[in-house]
């Protein structure tokens, strides 16, 4: 059974899956595991695949670091992301930034938060649950010329509520895909 309904229309399987997200998510202290991410260039049939490590400290940060193909870090915090490589050190604020990645990384930290319900009114979202567990698509709902993705699609698991993986389509082109695995929580 698929259920696709719009933020507008919420029953009461999708109020209980937020609230059951914030709940959840409200406990925990740290999180962290493994992830492999998949660059599409579709337009140019090219694809990346890049695997490391990842972790979550409330109300810190979420630090991403890449093993493959290249050795870097990025680190996102309430209003920065830092990219560290062996070269050099970079951080962006997110005010006045409109590319995907900042985006992204806000998007993380609402969701992280089990805030995921409460993005605003910039965004439309989509529950549905199927065979892949809890899924949300969250669709820019700005003006053309200031949103940088199409959707991002986020899969909880069914039982636990722990993010599974990340689909971010591009207004560029570019399809970003995380998978998540051996994810440990502490509360």
């Amino acid at each position: 059974m698929v259920l696709l309904l719009p933020m507008s229309r919420v029953l009461a399987q999708d109020k209980d899956f937020y609230s059951q997200l914030a709940k959840i998510s409200s406990q925990i202290e740290t999180l962290s595991g493994s992830f492999t991410q998949t660059k599409e260039v579709v337009s140019l049939d090219v694809r990346i695949v890049s695997t490391g490590t990842f972790r979550y400290e409330k109300n810190q940060a979420i630090r991403f670091d890449y093993k493959t193909p290249r050795v870097m870090s990025i680190v996102v915090r309430e209003k920065e992301v830092e990219i560290i490589t062996d070269e050099k050190t970079t951080v962006y604020a997110f005010k006045g930034q409109k590319n995907a990645m900042a985006e992204m990384a806000q998007i993380m930290n609402i969701c992280m938060k089990g805030f995921l319900k409460e993005l605003g009114t910039n965004y439309e979202q989509t529950y549905m649950l199927d065979e892949k567990g809890h899924c949300v698509t969250i669709r820019n709902a700005k003006k053309e010329s200031e949103s940088s993705f199409v959707k991002i699609d986020l899969c909880f698991d069914k039982s636990t509520y722990a993010l599974k993986e990340v689909l971010v389509q591009e207004k560029s082109g570019y399809i970003t895909t995380y998978v998540f695995s051996d994810v440990n929580i502490e509360k």
